[in-house]
């Protein structure tokens, strides 16, 4: 009985991995520090909508929530 062994397939296709073209690794960037500041401002105003939004859900959920238990008694 002849087993066969799939790892040397596996092998095969993870070496075969997607490679980066040598000319964009030597392309230098120029990166604006100011665009890279901005952006992280405006991502933290964002979080922090979210945060308030999230928060007064919640506080307005349990407040009707609690309503409800009060109308019920």
């Amino acid at each position: 009985m002849r087993v066969f062994d799939n790892s040397k397939s596996k092998s095969k296709s993870k070496g075969q991995k997607k490679t980066i073209p040598l000319q964009y690794i030597d392309q230098k960037r120029i990166v604006d520090i100011n665009k890279l500041l901005n952006r992280v401002r405006m991502d933290e105003k964002k979080e922090t909508k979210r945060k308030i939004i999230f928060y007064s859900l919640i506080t307005l959920a349990l407040g009707l929530f609690s309503t409800l238990i009060m109308i019920i008694k």
